[in-house]
């Protein structure tokens, strides 16, 4: 049903309502339309609100992964550049994209691949193609490894605020 149609009963609705009735609907409709553009306004603020965090951890991850002072594992470094990929909107992963990313800041494992593999182990990380030996591995943070890798952050956050301070 187009919005014609629909404005056209409403107004048929109304007109057929007696004179403090149809009032009462203009009341009524106002209340929702309020509603309406606060739930609006709220969303709208919310999503600044999560943009801006969001551009916070990037930046707490590139001055992470930039700061060669900070000694960071393997492990800890995919862990820092696939929550850097998954906070870009990047979902799927692939070890061959992970390398060029870590390898801007100067920390590119050894062997990534190896890696990611024993993240699988500890259900960090899960593959999501590319068995072959080889082939770049496609894969994805676990619910398990997001957590574990805002964690890490976390931690790296309060030794950083601790050395500063």
């Amino acid at each position: 049903m187009d919005d014609t149609s629909i404005l056209k009963k409403i107004a048929d609705l109304t007109w057929s309502l007696d004179l403090d009735t149809s009032r009462a609907a203009i009341e009524v409709v106002q209340k929702i339309v309020e509603a309406k553009e606060a739930v609006e306004g709220s969303t709208e603020k919310l999503g600044q609100r999560l943009d801006q965090r969001t551009s916070d951890e990037l930046r707490d991850l590139r001055r992470f992964l930039d700061n060669p002072d900070l000694e960071l594992s393997g492990p800890e470094t995919v862990l820092l550049g696939s929550l850097f990929k998954h906070l870009e909107n990047i979902e799927l992963l692939d070890t061959r994209s992970l390398n060029v990313t870590l390898d801007s800041y100067g920390r590119k494992p050894s062997n990534t691949t190896s890696t990611v593999e024993n993240l699988e182990k500890k259900d960090l990380l899960e593959f999501v193609a590319g068995d072959t030996p080889h082939a770049h591995k496609t894969f994805r943070l676990t619910t398990t490894g997001y957590h574990e890798t805002r964690d890490l952050l976390s931690r790296l956050k309060r030794k950083n605020l601790s050395a500063v301070g």
